[in-house]
């Protein structure tokens, strides 16, 4: 049975566990080990469920899902939680996850190219080219870290490009693009997306505090 779990508030302890059954069934919400509720399946889920916890608060669970997947969201008071799906720190670090994952593919099969010199890499692409764009996406992936959203936007625009000229390139040459290769694509670019609007919210200034008046 999938969970997650999660701490009502940043630094505190992971006490809210969310766990459903196969396909989303009977989603089940506890807090201390106590439960909060349960949400029969996933119509319900997808239509977003809302409970009342003991302070007060109020607690909204859906699934939402897009092109890139299924995500369980979680949110207090309209905020989500800590290491939820949708929490922006969390979007961030999937962005970054998924950057160094292509510096370091591109990193790997560019110095097995050179090594074995494999006309079959060779015919690919993959070479020298991989190496430098390997070496691209590591930079942006430590900058992307440091919450830079001109470094994560630059890395979208220049792998939607590398698709581009991929796609260019084997029409060109009489072939066809492959198509589950641009689906993977789409799935990698859509977290990376979310990833922006992630770090100007974390970038957001807070608010600040209400002083009573006399």
């Amino acid at each position: 049975m999938p969970k997650r779990m999660y701490a009502l508030e940043p630094g505190g302890p992971k006490r809210l566990k969310v766990s459903w059954k196969s396909f989303f069934k009977e989603t089940t919400i506890t807090l201390d080990d106590v439960e909060v509720g349960t949400i029969p399946d996933q119509r319900a889920l997808l239509a977003g469920q809302e409970f009342k916890l003991m302070d007060g608060s109020l607690l909204k669970v859906q699934l939402v899902q897009n092109l890139s997947g299924s995500e369980v969201h979680v949110l207090r008071n309209g905020v989500p939680l800590p290491g939820s799906a949708s929490n922006p720190e969390s979007r961030v670090k999937t962005a970054w996850g998924i950057i160094f994952f292509i510096a370091g593919l591109n990193l790997v099969l560019g110095i097995l190219a050179l090594l074995t010199q494999s006309e079959f890499l060779a015919n690919m692409g993959i070479g020298w080219y991989s190496l430098i764009f390997g070496g691209f996406f590591l930079v942006m992936g430590f900058l992307v870290k440091k919450l830079s959203k001109v470094a994560l936007i630059l890395s979208i625009v220049i792998f939607a490009l590398d698709a581009l000229v991929g796609i260019v390139g084997s029409i060109m040459m009489g072939g066809s693009p492959a198509i589950s290769g641009l689906i993977l694509r789409v799935i990698l670019i859509i977290p990376m997306v979310q990833g922006v609007s992630a770090i100007t919210a974390l970038k957001k200034p807070s608010a600040p505090p209400v002083v009573p008046t006399a």
